[in-house]
């Protein structure tokens, strides 16, 4: 039989046993501790994971989500958040923004504006004869998304008609459109022909703006056959380039001059050549000058925006000033229904005119068609009409189908430097 052997040393001790549960210990507290850490910077997560996963369950998130951005332009109101059964709501802005361009009312017709208490309001400028029957179409649109219009205030006055209307919505929320209504004081037609001829019953010219950016859409115009003045802006690629092809093909050309906006930030952000409102009586001149030396030929100059600077009647007068000493004329392209550029104009003695119809705030070929149409009808009506359009495909499409009617109206396409006056 084997001998059991005894161990050799001496036997192990509380101290050892305490050792071993201290060491133990940390181990654990080490791990723990990593796992928070790794919870914490979104990596792979054991104890912390179950954790936050409970406190979700429970409706406490563990990190609240960032709140969304708000819209950018000028809204009268901040959007609802999206909610669990779909989109949020549309706002009282969008609403009366979609209810217009339904009816056919061009972008460029209005300004938002915010009215008493913060209240969304949109002033829009439209001829009268229009009024009547955009009014109902635009009610219409807006009886479709839930509005109604409470109540029509009409404010005649000696230059414009004022017609409020005042808007309210489920949840007591209320807005206001003004229509601005421009009284056209009747212009005096050309003498009458000779015996035996027939001659135009009215003038109508065609200002293109924002040229200088492509010479294929010059090379289009000219294909017309009719006169178009080319407003060329100042910074643009080709501006050089389009102001002497122009010039050499027998179209007037204009210097497209860019002026500060109410609105429109993103377009004046990226606006070489800008003049501002805040800019000194010498910075303006030199920014005009700057801009007219880039754009040869020109005959004339109109404005590219401007609906916060045209309204500016001392800086207009600042920025007229080297326009007369240039021997040019101006043509207000009305951004704004509170323009006295055309007042300042005539004022300081400089010709002038003013834009009496946009034909392309949107690029929708049917609006664009009913509103050369619009032009040809005014022209017929007052003797003489000024219009203005952008370089896109559609007015390029819709002036190759429909320009030529002018001879069906009796009407005279010119310069724009036969209307001033």
């Amino acid at each position: 039989m084997r001998k059991r052997l005894k161990p050799k040393g001496r036997p192990l001790g509380p101290t050892f046993t305490r050792l071993t549960i201290a060491l133990a210990a940390c181990a654990l507290a080490s791990a723990v501790l990593l796992d928070y850490i790794g919870a914490r910077r979104g990596e792979r997560s054991y104890l912390f994971a179950v954790a936050a996963a409970v406190r979700e369950a429970a409706g406490r998130p563990a990190t609240p989500e960032p709140a969304a951005p708000y819209r950018t332009g000028v809204p009268s109101e901040k959007p609802a958040p999206e909610g669990p059964s779909g989109p949020a709501p549309r706002t009282f802005d969008e609403v009366m923004a979609s209810s217009l361009a339904a009816a056919g009312v061009s972008e460029d017709s209005v300004l938002r504006l915010k009215g008493p208490k913060g209240r969304p309001l949109f002033e829009v400028e439209i001829p009268a004869e229009l009024y009547e029957s955009v009014g109902p179409a635009v009610e219409k649109a807006l009886k479709a998304e839930g509005v109604r219009v409470l109540e029509k205030k009409r404010k005649p006055g000696e230059e414009r008609t004022e017609v409020l209307w005042t808007l309210r919505r489920p949840a007591k929320q209320e807005a206001a459109i003004s229509f601005v209504l421009p009284v056209e004081p009747p212009v005096a037609v050309a003498a009458a022909p000779a015996a035996g001829k027939r001659g135009p019953r009215g003038l109508v010219a065609l200002i293109m703006d924002d040229m200088g950016q492509s010479l294929e859409t010059l090379d289009e115009l000219i294909a017309l056959e009719r006169p178009v003045t080319v407003s060329v802006l100042p910074y643009s690629a080709y501006a050089a380039e389009t102001a002497r092809r122009a010039h050499e093909r027998g179209l007037e050309v204009l210097l497209h001059l860019p002026l500060e906006s109410v609105n429109n930030h993103e377009a004046m952000a990226g606006t070489e050549g800008l003049i501002m409102t805040m800019m000194t009586e010498p910075a303006i001149v030199a920014a005009f000058e700057a801009g007219y030396d880039r754009v040869p030929f020109a005959a004339g100059t109109n404005n590219h925006m401007g609906s916060r600077f045209t309204a500016d009647r001392d800086l207009m007068r600042v920025l007229l000033k080297p326009v007369k000493d240039r021997g040019l004329f101006f043509v207000d392209s009305r951004t704004t229904a509170k323009t006295v550029a055309l007042e300042e104009a005539r004022r300081m003695g400089i010709p002038a005119a003013q834009r009496d119809v946009f034909l392309d705030a949107d690029e929708d070929r049917g609006r664009i068609r009913g509103r050369l149409i619009e032009l040809f009808q005014k022209a017929r009506k007052r003797g003489r009409a000024v219009g203005i359009c952008h370089p896109f495909p559609e007015t390029l499409a819709v002036l190759k189908s429909t320009y030529r009617l002018l001879d069906a109206y009796g009407l005279e396409a010119v310069p724009v430097s036969r209307l001033v006056r």
